[in-house]
């Protein structure tokens, strides 16, 4: 990528860029910079302006159907920028408010983290020879040793195919069981519950153990789990506790599962002697310049720069504006191997640029290019995974039907995703934040609009044909 394309990827107002009439939101630590617009480069001639508005309307048909309050969408062709949009409100279904989105505005990229943070950092460390894709979980963890857990290799927790379950609830054990009558969580609707996810409802008439959740701030209670409630650091010795008594099963067929992720962290964690948000700072981040961030509270963001993800009536008792939806994230303060990660669309495009450059930015090596393309190509159970990125389908799938069958990229359930295509050189970013007010709303998952607005990009490029 040349200096000229840098500056438009991480600064530029595109065009196609709305922020200039409305008053842009920015975080305290992103400070505004002023840019000559004439300077930067205009977008490909072969690229059609008419189809690039049909991206227009159907975002704005999103909005108007509820899907979300509102959303970013931002893509990349051969370096350059050639679309970056934000449409609607942070809180307000239907897109009208009073906080309209822009391109600064941050998102809870929920399970994005693992392809953006998580699983390059594995990178970093499997090109360092530090960690072996094929080694047992004992060798980093022994404390695994002697179970079934500790005989899952690193190469099956990236590619979902470890045998663990889907997740556990972790935040079961902060609650005092004798506070609260029945059951905590439900699978039908009852008088004061709250609905969760699909079938299940939640009882929020309980109360918190003293010893791991506090409303303030203390040296016990050192970790944010929302922004009024704090948690201890050893509640993750518990949190491992619950790993180890897992049941793995034989079958290792493919299977999605967050606790892959928080193992993969550990690893991390473990090998590099550094937390995992301040590795992937270090390591990736701060060498491409992307504001991406865990925990952004904590780096002088103001909430009000952040998309709300959820209004939590059952758990947190707030608005989790700033705070990670994941309950499990949560419960490590955060900061976790399965979700945490806050950004922008034009500051995750970074990772993916990165990505689709084979680990060089600005002509330095970042991640080793046979690094880059043992994690991007290496295919597991039926060719649905890369390792540590999901892949396209034959038919239906995370992805719109006209990316090519290299695309690798991931979902996040707040209504996030990005995709790098090699094959047409492309990186194409879509965020919102359509968990607000409710987890119920799944309109935009029905409707598949993250895979007709991916599509309508390669019809701007001139691409019908799908994938084979």
């Amino acid at each position: 990528m040349n200096y000229r394309s840098f500056i438009f990827l991480a600064l530029g107002l595109s065009f196609t860029s709305r922020s200039s009439a409305q008053e842009l939101v920015i975080p305290d630590s992103l400070p505004q910079i002023q840019i000559d617009v004439d300077s930067l480069s205009a977008r490909p001639l072969e690229l059609s302006a008419r189809r690039l508005e049909r991206i227009d309307s159907l975002a704005e048909a999103g909005l108007r159907m509820g899907a979300y309050p509102g959303c970013q969408i931002f893509a990349l062709h051969e370096g350059q920028v050639i679309y970056d949009r934000a449409f609607g409100s942070m809180t307000k279904l239907g897109g009208k408010g009073e906080d309209p989105t822009n391109i600064y505005t941050l998102y809870d990229l929920a399970s994005v983290t693992k392809a953006a943070a998580t699983t390059p950092a594995l990178m970093l460390l499997v090109s360092e020879r530090k960690v072996k894709l094929n080694a047992p979980l004992l060798t980093y963890l022994p404390e695994t040793g002697g179970t079934l857990l500790g005989m899952v290799t690193v190469r099956q927790l990236l590619l979902h195919q470890s045998g663990l379950p889907a997740g556990i609830n972790f935040y079961t054990d902060l609650i005092d069981t004798a506070s609260y009558e029945g059951a905590l969580i439900r699978y039908k609707a009852f008088s004061g519950g709250v609905p969760l996810v699909g079938k299940a409802w939640g009882n929020p008439n309980f109360r918190f153990l003293d010893e791991y959740i506090a409303m303030k701030r203390s040296e016990k209670h050192a970790l944010r789990f929302s922004r009024n409630k704090y948690i201890a650091p050893d509640f993750k010795e518990r949190m491992m506790e619950r790993l180890l008594n897992v049941r793995v099963s034989s079958n290792k067929s493919y299977r999605y599962s967050d606790l892959n992720f928080l193992l993969l962290q550990q690893i991390i964690e473990r090998v590099s002697g550094q937390s995992l948000d301040s590795f992937v700072e270090e390591r990736l981040f701060r060498p491409i310049g992307a504001r991406l961030y865990y925990c952004p509270l904590e780096h002088g963001v103001k909430a009000e720069a952040i998309a709300p993800a959820q209004d939590d009536r059952f758990l947190r008792g707030e608005v989790l504006r700033g705070t990670v939806d994941d309950e499990t994230a949560a419960c490590l303060g955060g900061v976790s191997g399965n979700a945490g990660l806050f950004g922008s669309a034009r500051e995750l495009a970074k990772v993916a640029q990165l990505l689709l450059q084979e680990g060089k930015w600005e002509g330095k090596t970042i991640i080793p290019e046979r690094t880059v393309r043992l994690f991007t190509e290496t295919l597991g159970d039926g060719g649905i995974r890369a390792l540590g990125f999901d892949k396209p389908r034959r038919s239906g799938g995370p992805t719109g039907a006209l990316a090519s069958s290299r695309t690798y990229g991931h979902l996040g359930f707040t209504g996030t995703c990005f995709w790098v295509d090699p094959e047409y050189d492309l990186v194409f970013v879509f965020l919102s934040n359509r968990t607000y007010p409710s987890r119920q709303n799944t309109l935009l998952m029905r409707e598949r609009l993250r895979q007709q607005l991916q599509d309508l990009l390669y019809e701007a490029m001139g691409i019908f044909s799908p994938r084979e």
